[in-house]
């Protein structure tokens, strides 16, 4: 069954969770990210800014009333396309957080049906603390009716420009255990990451790295390159186009900075960009 462009204004669901200490600073450890403000609980502890994804994910497996009329092997043929977080503020350790999921768009691409659902997470005072835009492409799965979009509307972080040398450029070895320490770091499980036999079932030769663990690693890399706190970051925005077999390694590319904002892509191991697209957007200025 196709996906209907009717189940757009669908609510996924909501939770409800605790930003404990503990999950914050697991969520860094497996990105990897070292820096001693993330582990710091003497003051108030560094939050990195990826880590919304990891209580997304409950939202995101849940019972899908999302899925309208497809079938449950046409829902699996899902993959992460892009990803757009806004943090209104960090978020603040020990804090209680609501989170919720709604679908608010349908499109139709050559490849297949795209969905769009935002998260909407908020204090107990009702403030938001972040907003998630999460597109999803569902393989050889048609679309009912006309493409429909209710997200938000908000200035795209970074127009996309065209290919120039990069300002500056980290290699980043990923190691064959990195799936599976970022999987239970993060509480973010699907088999295809950690699996071979569920890789081999989705058509994969291998497991892969998950696309928030690179996203999450290419912002660590580029606020070091643009010499930014993780802490002022406010936006986090690309979209992904490859592959990151374990075992190899990638290229973060920093390839413009205009006041606040920075522009990166993510090259795999072949060359081919896992991440286009990139962008961060900060409170302060971007060296």
């Amino acid at each position: 069954m196709p996906l209907d462009s009717s189940v757009v204004g669908t609510m996924v669901g909501v939770t409800s969770f605790r930003a404990e200490p503990r999950w914050l600073m697991s969520y860094a450890a497996g990105v990897p990210d070292g820096r001693p403000e993330l582990y710091d609980t003497s003051r108030e502890l560094v939050v990195h800014p990826l880590f919304p994804v990891a209580p997304e994910w409950k939202l995101l497996i849940a019972p899908r009333a999302s899925r309208g009329a497809m079938s449950a092997d046409e829902a699996r043929r899902g993959i992460h396309l892009a990803h757009d977080l806004v943090l209104e503020r960090t978020v603040q350790a020990g804090e209680q957080i609501h989170l919720s999921a709604q679908v608010v768009g349908v499109g139709r691409r050559p490849a297949g049906a795209t969905q769009d659902v935002l998260f909407v997470a908020t204090a107990n005072d009702g403030e938001v603390v972040w907003r998630t835009v999460f597109t999803s492409l569902f393989l050889g799965v048609d679309l009912v009716g006309e493409p429909v979009s209710i997200k938000p509307g908000s200035t795209p972080p970074l127009a996309k420009a065209p290919t120039v040398s990069p300002l500056a450029t980290r290699r980043s070895f990923v190691r064959l255990i990195d799936a599976h320490v970022y999987a239970a770091c993060a509480r973010i499980w699907n088999p295809i990451h950690t699996d071979v036999t569920a890789a081999h079932r989705s058509g994969l030769p291998a497991p892969i790295l998950h696309g928030t663990a690179t996203l999450a690693r290419a912002v660590s890399i580029v606020a070091e390159l643009a010499n930014v706190q993780l802490g002022d970051i406010r936006r986090v925005a690309g979209r992904f186009a490859a592959m990151v077999d374990l075992g190899t390694e990638i290229e973060v590319r920093l390839l413009a900075v205009n006041g606040g904002h920075g522009r990166f892509e993510v090259c795999n191991h072949l060359g081919r960009r896992a991440i286009a697209d990139g962008s961060v957007v900060s409170r302060s200025a971007i060296s």
